[in-house]
C-alpha cells in the first residue's frame, strides 16, 4: 500500500467555476434541474431571435442531473482498489492528523498515533482519553467526500464501525455473532448448523449473510423466525439463490457485509460505491480510524453538534446490543439533544460492579491519586513492577512482556504490602501497545515504578498519572479554561449484587467528586435503564429502592432549572411495566410486554428497535431537564 497523503479542494479546477459551484450545490441538495443552468425564459429576447423562421423550434432544455443516491452498495475484502488516492488518518512524516479529516469523541488533543508500527502509525485512536481502546464510538471521523467511489481503511480492532451519511444513519458493521456451513436450506429459509442455538427464536431479528458455497456472496436477510429443534431460520424474503448444504453463513447484528478479523492486524478495505458522483458528508465511528481512498476530493466537515456531552454507563451506552441495524443508543439521544458525543460507556460495569479489564464508573471519574498509565513496547523477555507503601517496597514476580492485564492484576494484587493493608489493584486497557491503567485502592500514599530491564526489542515506562475518562475530555478554550459540557451517568443492572446502601454510597461520592473536581459540568443521573437479571416485567420494591438511592446521590448535585438532576426509570410506580426489560423477548414474546425490544441472546440488551424506544424516552425527560 503506497502512501499517499491528500487534501484537495472541494472545488474542481478542470471544469467552469461558475457552473460547477451551481451544478455542485444543486446536487449536494438533492434538487433536480428543470430549467438549463444559462439564459431566461420569456421576453426580452434579442431582435435576431426574434426574427428567427417559427418552424424552428427552441432546443430542448438539457436533462435535469441525476438525484444524489445516499446509500452505497458495499463489499468487502482485502484489496485496495487500484487508482484511488489515499488519505490515511495520521500523516506520515508529520506531527499532525490528517486535515483533510474533522475528528471527535475525545478532547482534540488526545485523538492521536495509534501506535509506533505499520500500519498503526498511519491510525488515530484516543488511547489516552478512554479506558478502553476499542469502545465503539471512541473516535468519531467525519469528513467531505465528492465522488462515487469511497474505500475506508479497516484494521481488525473495534468492536463495530457505524456510518452516517449526510448526517443520517446507514449502517453498522462488526464482527460475527455466530457462523457455519448450513444443513440445507430453501427459497427463504437456510437450516443452521447442527451446533445452533437449540431455543427456538434465538436469532430472530439478526440477519443472515451469506459467505460461501450456493448462494449470492454477501446477501444477508433479517430472521423473521427461527425453530430450535429444527434449526431451520426463516428469513424476510427469498434469497436470489436458494440456499442449500454447501451454503456457507454468518449470523450478524444488521446488513454488513463484513466481519473484522479482530485483533489480526490485517488490512482491510470497505468498498463503498454510488452511481451518482457528488458531495457527501461522512461519518465514521469506530475504535481506530486508518483512513480512506477515494475516486474524489476529501475535505473535513462540520460536526453534528457542537455541545460538549459525555456519557458514562454500561453496555447500552457502550453500544453492545442484540440485533440492531440502528444508530447506538446514545447516538440517537445525542442526536435529538444537539450535543456532541464523547461515549465513555463500558460493557459489564456499573458504580461498583465491573468486569476484568474495564474500570467502574468511581474510577472513571474519580480515580485515586494512586492511579498510573504504564506503557510496555517490548516484544519479548520479562518486566517487574515494584510498589512502595508505609516505607516498605514489593516487587512482582516477571511478567511476560505480553502478559495479560488479568495476570499483572494478580500479581499486583499478591504484594506484600498491598495485601497487608488490604489494597487492591484494577488494571485496564493496555491492549495493542497502548497504555496499561492500574488503579490502586487502599494504597494511599504509594508510589510505583517498574523494571524493564530484562526485556527485549522495547520498554516499559510509566507515562505518569491516570486522572480518570472524564477530566482528560473535560472541553477547554484556546487558554485552556474550562468549559461548559452535559455529562450523563446512568443507573446500571451490574450493580444488582450490591445493596442499595453501598449504591448510594457510591453514586454520592461520584456525585461529590463531580462536584469538585468539574465545576463547569450539567451533570444528569439516570435510573437502572436495563438489568440483566431482571425476573419480572413490573417495577417492584427492589427497582424503586435501588433509584431512590441513586436519586439520593443525585441531590448532592447542583440542581439544573431548579430541579435534582436525576431521570427516574421507575416513576411508573410499583407494579407497572418496566421501560424495556420484563420476561418477554422477540424469541418469547409474552402478553403486557414489549417484548420486540429486547433480545434473547444478549439478556436484558436492546434490539434495534429497543434502543431507538429507550432514547425516544429519555429525550423529554432530559430536555425538561436542560429546558
Amino acid at each position: 500500500m503506497s502512501v499517499k497523503d491528500t487534501s484537495k479542494d472541494l472545488e474542481s479546477s478542470a471544469a467552469p467555476a461558475a457552473s460547477t459551484n451551481r451544478r455542485e450545490v444543486l446536487i449536494a441538495l438533492g434538487v433536480g434541474m428543470t430549467v438549463p443552468l444559462f439564459g431566461c425564459g420569456g421576453g426580452g429576447g434579442s431582435p435576431a431571435a426574434a426574427s428567427a423562421p417559427p418552424s424552428s423550434p427552441p432546443p430542448p432544455p438539457p436533462p435535469p442531473p441525476p438525484t444524489l443516491d445516499i446509500t452505497p452498495t458495499v463489499t468487502f475484502d482485502a484489496a485496495a482498489t487500484t487508482g484511488l488516492t489515499t488519505n490515511y488518518a495520521y500523516l506520515t512524516g508529520s506531527s499532525a492528523v490528517n486535515p483533510a479529516f474533522t475528528f471527535s469523541g475525545a478532547a482534540p488533543s488526545l485523538i492521536t498515533r495509534f501506535g509506533p508500527t505499520s500500519p498503526r502509525v498511519n491510525m488515530v485512536s484516543a488511547v489516552n482519553s478512554n479506558a478502553d481502546t476499542n469502545a465503539p464510538g471512541t473516535v468519531y471521523t467525519t469528513f467531505y467526500h465528492t465522488g462515487t467511489m469511497l474505500d475506508v481503511m479497516q484494521y481488525g480492532l473495534s468492536d463495530n464501525v457505524v456510518v452516517y451519511i449526510n448526517d443520517t444513519f446507514v449502517a453498522r458493521y462488526g464482527l460475527a455473532f455466530a457462523s457455519g456451513t448450513a444443513q440445507g436450506g430453501g427459497a427463504n429459509t437456510i437450516t443452521l448448523a447442527s451446533s445452533s442455538s437449540t431455543v427456538s427464536g434465538y436469532y430472530n431479528q439478526y440477519y443472515v449473510r451469506i459467505v460461501g458455497g450456493t448462494g449470492a456472496l454477501n446477501e444477508a436477510k433479517q430472521v423473521t423466525s427461527y425453530d430450535g429443534t429444527t434449526f431451520i431460520a426463516t428469513v424476510d424474503s427469498a434469497w436470489t439463490t436458494p440456499t442449500d448444504s454447501t451454503t456457507q453463513y454468518v449470523i450478524q447484528e444488521g446488513t454488513q457485509p463484513f466481519v473484522l478479523d479482530g485483533l489480526t492486524g490485517l488490512v482491510k478495505y470497505l468498498h463503498f460505491r454510488w452511481n451518482v458522483s457528488g458531495q457527501r458528508k461522512i461519518t465514521i465511528e469506530q475504535g481506530i480510524f486508518a483512513g480512506v481512498s477515494s475516486d474524489g476530493t476529501i475535505a473535513p466537515a462540520p460536526l453534528l453538534a457542537t455541545m460538549p456531552f459525555m456519557a458514562i454507563g454500561d453496555s447500552f451506552w457502550e453500544g453492545d446490543a442484540g440485533p440492531n441495524n440502528t444508530a447506538n443508543l446514545i447516538d440517537i439521544f445525542a442526536a435529538a439533544m444537539n450535543w456532541q458525543t464523547i461515549n465513555l460507556g463500558k460493557g459489564g460495569t456499573g458504580f461498583i460492579g465491573t468486569v476484568p479489564t474495564r474500570l467502574n464508573f468511581q474510577d472513571q471519574i474519580a480515580p485515586p491519586a494512586e492511579s498510573w498509565r504504564v506503557l510496555p513496547t517490548g516484544t519479548g523477555g520479562t518486566y517487574t513492577i515494584s510498589v512502595v507503601l508505609n516505607g516498605v517496597t514489593s516487587t512482582t514476580t516477571p511478567l511476560a512482556f505480553n502478559a495479560a492485564q488479568t495476570a499483572i492484576q494478580s500479581a499486583l494484587n499478591a504484594l506484600a504490602n498491598v495485601a497487608s493493608a488490604g489494597g487492591t489493584f484494577v488494571v485496564a486497557r493496555g491492549d495493542l501497545s497502548t497504555p496499561l491503567v492500574l488503579v490502586g485502592h487502599g494504597i494511599s500514599g504509594a508510589t510505583l515504578s517498574v523494571d524493564g530491564s530484562q526485556m527485549t526489542g522495547g520498554t516499559i515506562s510509566v507515562l505518569g498519572a491516570y486522572l480518570g475518562d472524564v477530566a482528560e475530555n473535560v472541553p477547554t478554550d484556546s487558554t485552556g479554561n474550562a468549559l461548559p459540557f452535559f455529562l450523563l451517568v446512568s443507573g446500571s443492572g451490574n450493580d444488582t449484587s450490591n445493596t442499595d446502601a453501598q449504591v448510594q454510597a457510591a453514586a454520592s461520592y461520584v456525585a461529590q467528586q463531580i462536584v469538585s473536581r468539574f465545576p463547569t459540568a450539567k451533570t444528569i443521573f439516570v435510573g437502572v435503564l436495563g438489568d440483566c437479571g431482571a425476573n419480572s416485567s413490573l417495577i417492584g420494591a427492589s427497582d424503586i429502592s435501588r433509584n431512590a438511592a441513586i436519586a439520593a446521590a443525585a441531590a448532592l448535585l447542583p440542581m439544573i432549572n431548579g430541579k435534582v438532576p436525576f431521570i427516574d426509570t421507575y416513576a411508573a410506580g410499583l407494579g407497572m411495566p418496566k421501560i424495556i426489560n420484563g420476561l418477554g423477548t422477540v424469541a418469547n414474546p409474552q402478553a403486557g410486554t414489549n417484548s420486540n425490544l429486547k433480545s434473547i441472546t444478549l439478556p436484558g440488551h436492546p434490539t434495534g428497535a429497543g434502543a431507538e424506544f429507550l432514547a425516544n424516552w429519555l429525550v423529554p425527560k432530559a430536555q425538561s431537564l436542560t429546558g
